[in-house]
This record gives structure tokens, C-alpha cells and sequence, in this order.
């Protein structure tokens, strides 16, 4: 091993200057030396908290994020994978897969996570349970990597589980109830406006899992169905002011940042009306803050990692360069003094310090635009 490290030199170095240039070139053409600022922050944290585990017949990937493999860190997480390689999603997500397959989660919708890390032995605690948002996560990453590597195989094995979450969804994505959300911190929402989106498309994913196993009967149902929901979602969605998205569904006057409409665009289900992009776009655009886009009404903090995946749903030039820019000057201004964090004050610029927040794989999300290149 010494031996291979040592003569490794220059080839390592080759390819290290190489990735470099890749990530610089793209991230530079999608949002200038704002952007490329943000990925190079980026990069290392997001791979710092997976590794390699299995046997070379069988290799996973796992991540660590206080507990093992939660699926609502991996979602953001992923799309670091997606844009560099592909594979290692699915190393991801297979640990989870094979532990569900096997009947060791008692319930119909996806496992919130594998347990505490390194044993990753089962859930911790039904009280992380976020039925809707790990069941359309799940499916949502499974189509983005069968889209990007062609893996059919891969869907045809999983086929029958990813029903199994779909049809939960069909039951309870379009009228969510008190669900928890990957924003834990804000406790359960009523019928989350962003949670549905990310759950009707997750149905739109199913439908793309039917097409490439050849499954036409389910392709034509859950597309139907996607396609009805939508309807009934922008109905239910739309504040009586016509500016924005409401929160959820029966909360008048509060807006949110829809970032989970990234998944309608990666996916290009194109589900959801051009409109409704350019009527958030424009919000957007109004409600900045001196770091970013602020969470949703009366709130200073966002999440980087939310910011990016809206800027790589917009199709608005002039809010997604904000973005970039106001993020890059978030890093060379902001008085915190740890790692990337990912949750920040877009008012004062501190970040969030706490162990909980500094430091984790989710900043993966930054790479978001680069899996959709505008």
C-alpha cells in the first residue's frame, strides 16, 4: 500500500488537477467566480462524512450525519454524487434498500434512517418518522440515478418496494396532515405546500421507474395521478394575492422557498406550470435579504443547501447569479468561524455553530444547478 501510494504521486495529482478544472469550468459557466467559490468551499465537507464499506462484490457507501444513512440528509447530499458520479448514489441508497427489502421496517412508507453510526442496526426512534418526505425522497433519487446511468436493472430489482412507497404517497402526499418535514426544527406542518410538491413528483418518479422496466399499466396510472394532484396542489397552493406559494395549504399570508420544486426540474417531469417558476422567481427576487433568501415569511435564517437547490429550479437568470453572489459574500463576511455551516442568519451573517449544524454532508446540495445545468 506504501509502495502504490508513493508511485501514485504524480497520476493522483493529475487526476486531483483534473477534477479541479472539471468543477471549476462547469460551476464557472452555470454562475460565474461566484459559484466556483461556493462548490470549492463545499467539496471536501460533502465527501468528508461518507466511506467506502462492503466487500468489492458488494460495496456501499455510508453516511454519517449523527445517525447513519438518513435519507433526508442524503436527498440534499446527493447531488454531489449525481453530478460527479452517479454510482456512489446508488451505494447509498442500497444499505437502505437492502434493509427495507428485507422487512426489518415494519411500515409502509420509507425508514427515516439505518440507526446510530457505526452499527447502523435500525431506525432511532419512530419519533424521526417523516412518512411522506423519505417515501418521496427515496423514489425521487432512485429515478435520478436510473436517469443518469441507464441502470434498469437497478430499477426492475427494486421495483416492488418503490410501489410500496408510491402508493403512500397516493394515499397521503397530496394532503399530508401533521407531518414532519427534513426542516425538523420547525416541528410538524399542516399540509406543507413544499412536502406535497416533493411528494407528487415523487409519484411523477414512480411513473419514470414504470416506463424503464416496462411496466406501461403503472406508467399511465401514476403519471395520471401525478397530473391530477398538481392541479389540485397549485388550487390548494396559491395565496389569494397571486404573489406566491402559501407555507401550506391553510395558511394565508405566509409565504416559503418551494426548493423541493428542484425535483420536478432534475427529473424534467415537468409537472408543474412554468408559471408557477416564474411567479416564485419573482417573489423571490423581492424578499431578499443582505445573505440570501430568508426560509419563508418572518424569518431571517435559511439553509445554504435549500438556497442552491432553488437556484437550480429557476430558470431566471437574475435571482439565481443573486443567489451566488450573496451566498460567495456570505463566506468571505460572515463572523463564524466553523466549518460550512449550512444553516445561517441571511440578516447578521452567523451561522449557526452548534455541532448540529457545522460541518455536515448536506452542503452537498450546493451542487445542485451543476446536476441540472442551465
Amino acid at each position: 500500500m506504501i509502495d502504490f501510494f508513493y508511485e501514485d504521486r504524480k497520476d493522483a495529482l493529475r487526476r486531483a488537477t483534473a477534477l479541479d478544472k472539471r468543477i471549476v469550468t462547469d460551476a464557472q459557466a452555470v454562475g460565474g467566480e461566484s459559484y466556483v467559490k461556493v462548490v470549492s468551499a463545499a467539496l471536501r465537507q460533502a465527501y468528508g462524512g461518507v466511506e467506502m464499506v462492503g466487500t468489492v462484490d458488494r460495496p456501499w457507501m455510508m453516511l454519517m450525519d449523527g445517525v447513519c444513512q438518513t435519507v433526508d440528509a442524503i436527498y440534499p447530499h446527493f447531488a454531489v454524487q449525481l453530478y460527479l458520479n452517479p454510482t456512489l448514489l446508488r451505494y447509498l441508497l442500497e444499505p437502505l434498500l437492502d434493509y427495507q427489502e428485507k422487512d426489518l421496517f415494519p411500515n409502509k412508507y420509507s425508514l427515516h434512517d439505518l440507526g446510530k453510526y457505526p452499527k447502523c442496526n435500525g431506525q432511532v426512534g419512530h419519533d424521526y418518522d417523516m412518512e411522506v418526505e423519505e417515501s418521496a425522497n427515496m423514489l425521487i433519487m432512485m429515478s435520478a440515478y436510473v436517469r443518469a446511468t441507464n441502470d434498469t436493472e437497478f430499477a426492475k430489482k427494486h421495483y416492488k418496494i418503490a410501489k410500496q412507497w408510491t402508493q403512500y404517497l397516493v394515499d397521503h402526499g397530496l394532503i399530508t396532515g401533521d407531518a414532519l418535514t427534513s426542516d425538523a426544527y420547525l416541528d410538524k406542518i399542516t399540509n406543507s405546500t413544499n412536502l406535497s410538491v416533493k411528494a407528487i413528483v415523487g409519484i411523477g418518479a414512480m411513473a419514470q421507474l414504470a416506463e424503464v422496466t416496462d411496466n406501461e399499466a403503472d406508467k399511465r396510472q401514476y403519471r395520471q395521478i401525478a397530473e391530477n394532484y398538481i392541479t389540485e396542489w397549485i388550487g390548494l397552493s396559491k395565496d389569494p394575492s397571486n404573489k406566491y406559494l402559501k407555507m401550506s395549504y391553510n395558511t394565508p399570508n405566509k409565504w416559503f422557498m418551494i426548493y423541493n420544486l428542484f425535483t420536478d426540474v432534475l427529473l424534467d417531469t415537468k409537472l408543474v406550470p412554468e408559471s408557477i417558476y416564474a411567479q416564485q422567481d419573482e417573489w423571490y427576487q423581492q424578499v431578499m435579504n443582505v445573505y440570501g433568501l430568508p426560509l419563508g415569511s418572518d424569518r431571517q435564517e435559511t439553509l445554504i443547501d435549500w438556497i442552491m437547490l432553488t437556484a437550480a429550479a429557476s430558470a431566471n437568470p437574475t435571482l439565481r447569479q443573486s443567489l451566488f453572489d450573496r451566498t460567495a459574500k456570505w463566506l468571505r463576511e460572515t463572523p463564524t468561524r466553523v466549518p460550512f455551516p449550512d444553516h445561517i442568519n441571511t440578516v447578521t451573517g452567523v451561522g449557526w455553530e452548534s455541532p448540529g449544524w457545522a460541518n455536515r454532508v448536506v452542503i452537498g446540495g450546493v451542487f445542485a444547478p451543476l446536476t441540472v445545468m442551465h
